[in-house]
């Protein structure tokens, strides 16, 4: 099913003339899954973001489903309990985007330590029983020659054992993409760059709407619906400072940044979760990942614009030293980084705890006076409980008007690109479809990639290949270019490098040979004036030099 720009120019049609049950505001992973559930369960149900989906926290990930590890150490058992089992059914569902791998935690002597063997060997127990892990992935302990044969770059002094254990590799933006992908399929109206402006309310200063003004066009139009949930992320203080009532601020934003270099500076085999060694009670992962290795995150206290959080030379410091305390001989340099990101983690404010680290995970659902829902804090793995405590409220407030939807579990439904033919396991589609893509012309890794992308949507992609014969781009990036466009609603050249792709975090030196052709085609698909076509050419040069920190070098 098409999801184009056609598609979202229809859905805002559709938004203006609907009443709806539910309107969605935000299109992260949060309004994603809510998206999801209220096409599932057949309700008139829109959702909307002011900025591209997955534009804010939900791109800005350590790109892990995790289960929360570090979480056992504030004994936050339950979370943990609820997140981790969460893990293999969003691997069921969405397989190219979630895999299953072993991950290596090394256990230092040294002042700061998280975990010593013991309790290291304690922890991991137990996350596997709360994750109720099978056998075949439980985790195990070794000595420091096995954990210096598996990575011999790790710091030596101190280094008593390790373990590995159980967790899954993502893409953040790719998974909230497939998510809403599957939401438009079921019949949710879905639109980006649509911003809630303000709020309708009836007669009882009950609200039953928004005045939304589309980004890009400038036009405002009001949108009716019966329950309007804020699903913002970050911004939910701001968007519940639009309300009528005076409003507690809820939320405790935390910045987390993370650098890319080339894999050969710290040349992991597979994930390591380990000390920053910098006795603050903090962790870091290192991950491999297209030919590089990312590292982070920091987690520190934000105060400043939301939509793009600037990375300081503090971050910098602090990453540096870290990565290069953990990995001796990677002698790392600002010049090494290519690539970097910073998000923000929307928690709950904490009144007995000052220590951003220490904050609870966990989300909450509240009503506003004038019955605006909100639900805020929690984590990418666990956005389908996010959603179902969020649709209890949700009921509520619907059967107060006497409406009533059937029930439905999201953890059976496959999202886009995941509907493996019976029998076959992804490892064997896989293979078949990289081979068909040799047939077209792409080479080994280039198929592969697209496949471990797409999942089963790759046979679309791979059937774009007359459609794209002229074009002034590499084969691949073509037809991710016009998969993009015509089925992922992309409208602007960033949406295409940085969240439909990953070339702007981990492939950015390409985007200088790419930009031209690139901008051409946006140009002439959308009709953009030389005015336009030059804005969004320089947009994309600042997107490199601030994701390369080339104001730092």
């Amino acid at each position: 099913m098409t999801f184009s720009a056609q598609t979202r120019k229809d859905n805002i049609d559709q938004l203006k003339q609907t009443e709806l049950d539910l309107l969605i505001i935000g299109g992260g992973i949060t309004g994603a899954g809510l998206a999801l559930q209220a096409g599932a369960r057949e309700m008139k149900a829109g959702m909307i973001d002011m900025q591209d989906f997955a534009a804010g926290t939900s791109s800005r990930s350590t790109k892990l489903v995790h289960g929360g590890l570090r979480y056992l150490k504030q004994f936050d058992v339950e979370l943990v309990a609820d997140v981790a089992q969460e893990r293999a059914v969003i691997g069921k569902n969405v397989p190219h985007v979630v895999q299953p791998s072993y991950m290596l935690m090394p256990v230092y002597d040294e002042p700061g330590a998280s975990f010593n063997e013991f309790s290291a060997e304690v922890v991991l127990h137990l996350y596997d029983y709360l994750a109720k892990v099978d056998e075949e992935w439980a985790h195990y302990m070794v000595d420091k020659e096995q954990v210096m044969e598996e990575e011999p770059d790790l710091r030596t002094e101190g280094l008593e054992g390790g373990g590995f254990y159980l967790d899954y590799t993502n893409d953040d933006s790719r998974l909230t993409t497939e998510i809403i992908k599957k939401a438009h399929d079921l019949g949710t109206l879905i639109a980006n760059y649509v911003m809630a402006k303000d709020f309708i309310y009836n007669d009882q200063d009950k609200i039953v709407g928004v005045k939304a003004e589309d980004t890009l066009t400038g036009e405002t139009f009001e949108i009716k619906a019966s329950v309007v949930v804020n699903a913002t992320g970050p911004w939910s203080d701001i968007v519940r400072k639009q309300l009528k009532f005076d409003t507690k601020k809820k939320l405790f934003p935390t910045k987390g940044v993370h650098f890319v270099v080339d894999h050969s500076k710290i040349p992991i085999k597979r994930t390591v979760y380990a000390d920053t060694g910098m006795e603050d009670n903090r962790m870091m992962f290192f991950i491999p990942r297209s030919g590089k290795t990312y590292f982070g995150t920091t987690d520190t206290p934000f105060e400043g614009e939301y939509e793009d959080p600037n990375i300081t030379q503090e971050d910098i410091d602090y990453l540096l030293k870290a990565a290069n305390y953990r990995f001796p001989e990677a002698n790392i340099t600002i010049e090494d980084i290519e690539g970097s990101w910073a998000g923000l983690r929307p928690l709950i404010q904490d009144e007995d705890n000052s220590d951003p680290s220490g904050i609870s995970r966990g989300h909450d659902v509240f009503v506003s006076e004038g019955g605006l829902v909100t639900v805020a804090g929690g984590k990418l793995t666990d956005y389908r409980r996010m959603a179902n405590d969020t649709f209890e409220t949700i009921d509520q407030e619907l059967s107060q008007l006497d409406k009533t939807f059937k029930q439905v579990d999201t953890a059976d439904i496959h999202l886009s690109g995941g509907d493996l033919p019976n029998g076959k396991s992804f490892s064997e589609y896989a293979d078949e479809q990289t081979k068909k893509g040799l047939d077209i012309g792409l080479k080994e890794d280039e198929a592969r990639a697209l496949v471990n992308w797409y999942g089963t949507n790759v046979e679309t992609v791979y059937s774009l290949k007359e459609k794209v014969a002229d074009s002034a781009l590499p084969l691949k990036d073509a037809l991710q270019l016009e998969y993009a466009i015509e089925y992922e609603m992309t409208l602007l050249p960033e949406d295409f490098l940085a969240r439909r792709t990953e070339t702007l975090l981990f492939d950015t030196p390409r985007i200088e040979g790419l930009k031209g052709p690139l901008v051409d085609l946006f140009a002439e698909r959308f009709n953009w004036s030389a005015e336009e076509k030059e804005k969004r050419a320089n947009e994309i040069d600042q997107k490199v030099a601030e994701t390369t920190l080339s104001q730092f070098k």
